[in-house]
């Protein structure tokens, strides 16, 4: 995962968070979230805390999907948030 590294740096001033304990929140190195703020890529167990902590909703727009080569599956087309659930054609009742 790479996160928008302005948009972060941003969210933890707003909020007076600190590296080492945005890190702590996370339960992640600090060096986890230095890779996050100088735009490098972290692992999945360091992705999977962010996402938890920030929740999906909100995580999603600190995501760098361009740079990672994806899309973001929540604004699919088939995606309905309003439901939690996709709409496809397994799904539909």
């Amino acid at each position: 995962m790479i996160v928008k590294k302005e948009k972060l740096q941003a969210f933890l001033n707003e909020r007076g968070l600190s590296q080492k304990k945005f890190a702590a929140k996370l339960g992640v190195d600090v060096t986890e979230v230095e890779k996050m703020l100088s735009g490098e890529p972290v692992g999945y167990d360091t992705a999977k805390k962010f996402i938890y902590f920030m929740r999906a909703d909100r995580a999603q727009h600190y995501i760098d999907w361009s740079a990672i080569g994806e899309e973001n599956p929540l604004l699919a087309d088939d995606y309905d948030d309003s439901t939690g659930k996709n709409n496809t054609e397994d799904n539909v009742a």
